[in-house]
C-alpha cells in the first residue's frame, strides 16, 4: 500500500469516526482503536479535539478560556489513557500467568517452594504440571497464593493454563506418554509424606 493510500484510508477512516462519535466516550474510543490499531494514535488525537470541540460550542458568545480548554483536552486524553490501562489490566487477569512464570518471578525453584511449604515435591509438581483436577485443597491453595504472592484468581488461572497444557515429560520410544490427572486428595494420600503432614494439607486436623 503506498502512502498516499494509507493516507486516503486514514482519512476515511477519522471521518467515519466523527460521524459516528461526535463526543467520543472512552468506550467507542477503545472500540475504534481495535478495530483500526494502525491509525491509533490518529484516533487519540482526534477523539481529544473533539472533547475540545464540544466544550467551545457550549461556550459559544463568551469568551472562552484557553487554560479551560487546555484542561478540558488533558482531561479528555486523561480519561483515554484510564481507560486504555483498565483494559490493559483486565486482559492481563484475564490471560494470566502459568505457575511457572509465577515461579520465576519470586525467584524460587519446585524443590524449594516445597521445602518452605513443607509439602512433598510431587505434589507442587502434580499442581503446576497439570497432573492435579481442581479444586486444590484451600490450605494448599492458601499457603502456595501467600509464597507466590497472588491471588485466587491468579492461581486458579494458573490451574486452568496448566491443565490445558499439561507437562508430560519425556517420551520413551516405545509409547507416548500420557497424563490421568486426579483429586488433589488423592495426589497427597499417594505422597510420600507423613500421615500427619497428609491430615495437615488434608484439613483434616
Amino acid at each position: 500500500m503506498t502512502e498516499a493510500n494509507k493516507t486516503t484510508d486514514r482519512d476515511e477512516v477519522l471521518f467515519a469516526f466523527h460521524q459516528e462519535c461526535g463526543t467520543p466516550t472512552a468506550e467507542q474510543i477503545l472500540a475504534w482503536i481495535k478495530k483500526f490499531p494502525q491509525f491509533a494514535e490518529d484516533i487519540r488525537a482526534h477523539a481529544a479535539v473533539a472533547w475540545d470541540w464540544a466544550m467551545s460550542d457550549g461556550l459559544q458568545g463568551a469568551e472562552v478560556d484557553p487554560s479551560l480548554c487546555a484542561r478540558g483536552y488533558s482531561q479528555a486524553l486523561n480519561i483515554i489513557y484510564n481507560e486504555e490501562s483498565s483494559s490493559a489490566s483486565s486482559h492481563a487477569v484475564a490471560s494470566g500467568q502459568t505457575f511457572q512464570q509465577m515461579l520465576n518471578a519470586s525467584g524460587k525453584e519446585v524443590y524449594q517452594l516445597a521445602r518452605e511449604l513443607d509439602v512433598d515435591r510431587g505434589v507442587l509438581a502434580d499442581l503446576f504440571n497439570g497432573w492435579m483436577l481442581p479444586p486444590a485443597c484451600k490450605r494448599l491453595a492458601d499457603r502456595v497464593i501467600a509464597s507466590l504472592n497472588t491471588t485466587f484468581e491468579g492461581f486458579d488461572s494458573a490451574m486452568q493454563l496448566a491443565l490445558q497444557h499439561p507437562h508430560l515429560g519425556h517420551a520413551k520410544a516405545d509409547k507416548t506418554p500420557a497424563v490421568i490427572p486426579r483429586s488433589c486428595e488423592a495426589i497427597i494420600r499417594d505422597s510420600d509424606m507423613s500421615p500427619e503432614r497428609k491430615r495437615y494439607w488434608l484439613g483434616e486436623d
